[in-house]
């Protein structure tokens, strides 16, 4: 469930609790108003009837004749009592007697008032079905309003909310964007100083401190492997001066194997500083290219190392040219090293070399026929120093495919491993074209 769908539950909630709120508040409201108002009519018909209340030989009578009756209510009920006994009516008589007493109060299904009279109480009383009338008319209202209320505000608050939360889709969209480019470029902030624009400083902080923490890991991998180069290649030449000059067949393998690890050593160091060189933006020479023709030119170069091996490779090139804005170099290189794993972990069969164009981007993609790669290492392959089975240790540093995802990367692009259905892999990467 997305936030914006939880924020709009959360407050349609809060929404119809204060309605329900306001409607019983309401109602309990309108019911006391209404109940003072039945209080204040029955008073005044009490003010109005006290001149019909009249006593001879000491016993009360309520009299009905005259203006003031005409002016009472026509639901009005009068009730005289003398002590706890009635002894006259007038007007509506209510069906249950109630018992006399001061004041406002409700019996059954009628509402009355007493006041005392000379020598006893006389009761005002009228129904109380104008009165729940009245509230039921409100339930009704309320019932219809409420819940048209309850929605209205529901799809007001989600429109609201989409758009209040529209920098975080902005801050979001930016994030992957870098995060599928590789660059640290700091987020846009938003124009309004809010908390998103303070959360959108603090990752632009964070961004910067990781930049620069990288900037300091490639010059220090960078520095590191020029310079080891230079000893690694003095001792490489003192190494097979040796060989040349040995006449003790005992020392022969001992230097032989020197030899081989210091040429290891020489190819990471090599590595290292090819990758630190494609992973720093001033590191790569763009210039407009047809990547077709890179592709051919690395295909020539290698065949020869295939058809020594006994495996086939086929190079499968579009008619019309992919122009791309790139390190020629740089990109030479990364086809190199997808071939080079091609043919040292599936040395058999049959690899294919492929460029096609697929919108407004050029795919390269090497195919194999050999075992493929572990499933859980797909996501792996193209970390520094990665290697999938531990004997491919001995075949290669682990930077090859480091190296073809810093390209790509540098170029705009990106890079993706997986396995064939029909067996074998498939490894490549894709860079925008010119112009798209």
């Amino acid at each position: 469930m997305s936030l914006r769908l939880r924020l709009t539950l959360f407050a349609a909630l809060l929404v119809g609790v204060v309605l329900f709120l306001a409607g019983l508040a309401l109602r309990q409201g309108v019911a006391r108003v209404l109940q003072a108002a039945l209080d204040r009519s029955l008073q005044e018909a009490l003010a109005l009837a006290q001149p019909l209340v009249s006593e001879e030989d000491g016993h009360l009578r309520l009299g009905g004749e005259g203006e003031v009756v005409r002016e009472l209510p026509g639901d009005l009920g009068l009730l005289l009592y003398q002590g706890n006994v009635p002894v006259g009516g007038l007007g509506q008589a209510p069906p249950v007697r109630p018992a006399p007493r001061e004041g406002c109060f409700a019996q059954g299904e009628w509402r009355f008032c007493g006041q005392r009279v000379e020598g006893g109480l006389l009761l005002a009383g009228r129904p109380l079905a104008g009165l729940e009338g009245s509230l039921a008319a409100l339930d009704r209202v309320l019932l219809w309003v409420g819940p048209a209320a309850f929605l209205l505000a529901s799809l007001l608050g989600y429109l609201l909310l989409g758009h209040a939360l529209a920098p975080v889709h902005r801050l979001t969209a930016a994030a992957r964007t870098r995060a599928q480019a590789a660059t640290p470029d700091p987020l846009p902030l938003p124009q309004a100083r809010d908390e998103l624009r303070t959360l959108a400083e603090a990752f632009n902080a964070l961004l910067e401190a990781l930049a620069q923490a990288l900037e300091r890991e490639r010059r220090f991998t960078q520095d590191a492997a020029h310079e080891l180069r230079t000893p690694l290649t003095v001792l490489l030449g003192r190494l097979e001066q040796a060989e040349e000059e040995n006449q003790d067949p005992r020392l022969a393998p001992r230097l032989a194997q020197a030899r081989r690890g210091a040429e290891r050593l020489l190819r990471l160091a090599e590595d290292l500083l090819r990758l630190a060189r494609a992973e720093s933006p001033a590191g790569l020479r763009r210039e407009v290219l047809d990547l077709r023709a890179v592709a051919r030119e690395v295909a020539e170069d290698l065949e020869p190392l295939f058809a020594a091996r006994g495996v086939a490779l086929e190079v499968r090139l579009p008619l019309e040219p992919l122009w791309v804005l790139g390190d020629k170099a740089a990109l030479a290189l990364a086809v190199r090293n997808l071939l080079d794993n091609a043919l040292k972990f599936a040395p058999q069969g049959r690899v294919l070399l492929l460029l096609r164009r697929e919108g407004e981007r050029a795919l390269l993609a090497v195919e194999d026929q050999g075992p493929g790669f572990p499933e859980a290492a797909l996501p792996h392959l193209f970390q520094r120093f990665y290697q999938a089975q531990e004997e491919h240790r001995r075949m290669g540093s682990g930077l090859g495919l480091a190296l073809v995802r810093a390209v790509a990367q540098g170029h705009g692009g990106g890079v993706w491993a997986e396995n064939r259905p029909e067996g074998g892999a498939r490894v490549g990467f894709w860079l925008p074209l010119e112009g798209g």
